[in-house]
């Protein structure tokens, strides 16, 4: 018991004030949305709190997780904003999963990992938590089961999110 308390307390990190990567980088990012071209900039600012989940489809943690993100998703409505990031594969395999999960929120693509590599994240699956306005205030490495996710967004930005 201890030691998955452990894992869990180390699994996740605040980031402090003047980190470097303390805010959300200005990294644009093509849409998985059949193929319209569609594009999100990282750094915008944001109707809403972000949690963006970073996966691959070779993680299976990653596949695991994505249907809770996706029941998170929908429960919160606009109050939460969601994005999930495909990293470093080509859209095509990325697009394979996300339809074979029948995932609905929104889908991104980072073929060069960039936005990985500007967060130093170090394993996938990966969640930022971050502001409206782009702060990051957690990264989460390691799969959130639904509830967990739900009890994180509410304790970092008070949303019921269920």
């Amino acid at each position: 018991m201890a030691a998955a308390v452990f894992m869990a307390v180390t699994a996740s990190c605040s980031v402090e004030d003047g980190d470097e990567t303390s805010r959300l980088p200005a990294l644009t990012l093509a849409l998985l949305d059949g193929g319209g071209g569609a594009e999100i900039d990282l750094g915008a600012t944001s109707a809403a709190p972000r949690v963006i989940n970073l996966w691959a489809t070779w993680c299976a943690p990653c596949r695991a997780e994505l249907p809770a993100f996706d029941e998170v998703a929908a429960g919160a409505g606009d109050r939460v904003d969601f994005l999930g990031v495909n990293v470093a594969e080509d859209p095509q395999t990325a697009a394979a999963l996300i339809e074979e999960l029948g995932l609905r929120f929104a889908q991104a693509v980072d073929p060069d990992g960039d936005l990985g590599a500007e967060l130093e994240v170090v394993g996938l699956p990966s969640t930022v938590f971050a502001t409206a306005t782009g702060e990051i205030v957690e990264i989460h490495t390691g799969p959130l089961t639904e509830d967990e996710l739900t009890e994180r967004i509410d304790a970092l930005f008070g949303i019921d999110a269920s």
